[in-house]
């Protein structure tokens, strides 16, 4: 099975038009992630296309990993006798750090334009844009000018401003994948990308293994940030060291990032794995994070 995939960091403002001279437009803000998983049989022809949207990016790959396990175990997912649990798949696909640490750590299915799929709170304009791309597919930048419309017809006149970047870019076939993702620290956002080579015959390269391994790096990335700045807060005795939300919040994440690199080292075991510029380095991402803590409390 082959991959091509982008996940998009996405921000929609939607302000109203209808306001007396004066006034300040109502303006409502909608954040996601949004990745889509065009699911590829072996004659090359697309079966099957989901839309991920989260409110962390780890999380949409992690379930876009799993359901493109299923489909190159059992083939298309949403045509099966026995309906496909996407509930068991989120199960896997997400932490108890995340449940525990993480404010309302949501995500959306989507299948033909309609959720088939959701745990978590996600902002209800997020399904009208599902659903307007859906009616001019292959040009996601129309789904915009399209939701307008719908708002107009609704009796609402609304301009509607939406501001992307990308998070992931990952290709994937059998015997190499190719990823690059956002690496961002408390100073600025960078990239780096990784090349997985098959090591032996019978070892394929897969949208599973790639896809996980991409989501232990950005997990990892933000783990390490969240860290070394709760850190700081410890070291400078703003917070307690052992009994606050701080301490335990960094207790859990280091147990996770044992897990994380765990993954990493698997996947690195499997395949031959070459990074570029590097690969991210968690604790020197915590000491920077560390550093930058202490620039804002100074300056506070």
């Amino acid at each position: 099975m082959e991959l091509n995939t982008t996940l998009l960091r996405e921000r929609f403002f939607i302000r109203d038009r209808d306001v007396q001279a004066g006034d300040v437009p109502e303006s409502v803000e909608a954040l996601s992630n949004r990745l889509v998983v065009p699911l590829v049989n072996r004659r090359g022809e697309i079966s099957e296309v989901f839309v991920i949207r989260s409110r962390i990016m780890h999380s949409a790959i992690r379930m876009a990993a799993q359901i493109t396990q299923a489909f190159m175990r059992s083939g298309p997912v949403m045509l099966r006798g026995t309906k496909y649990s996407f509930e068991e798949a989120w199960q896997l696909a997400h932490s108890r750090h995340d449940e525990k640490y993480c404010d309302d750590p949501w995500i959306c299915v989507y299948h033909e334009g309609k959720a088939v799929f959701a745990s978590g709170n996600r902002h209800p304009f997020l399904d009208i844009i599902e659903k307007c791309d859906l009616k001019n597919p292959g040009n996601y930048d129309n789904a915009v000018m399209i939701a307008e419309e719908t708002f107009k017809r609704m009796g609402r006149d609304v301009s509607i401003s939406h501001n992307s970047n990308i998070g992931l870019v990952a290709h994937i076939k059998e015997q190499t994948g190719r990823c690059g993702m956002i690496l961002r620290n408390p100073h600025k956002s960078t990239t780096f990308n990784f090349i997985a080579d098959q090591r032996t015959s019978d070892l394929s390269v897969t949208p599973y293994s790639c896809l996980n391994s991409c989501a232990a790096f950005l997990e990892g990335i933000q783990l390490s940030v969240r860290l070394g700045m709760n850190n700081e807060k410890i070291r400078q005795r703003l917070v307690s060291g052992t009994t606050s939300s701080e301490a335990q919040e960094n207790i859990s994440a280091l147990a996770r990032l044992r897990v994380l690199n765990e993954e990493i080292e698997n996947f690195e075991s499997l395949l031959d794995v070459h990074y570029r510029p590097e690969r991210p380095d968690f604790p020197a991402l915590a000491k920077e994070a560390e550093a930058f803590q202490a620039q804002l409390l100074m300056s506070a």
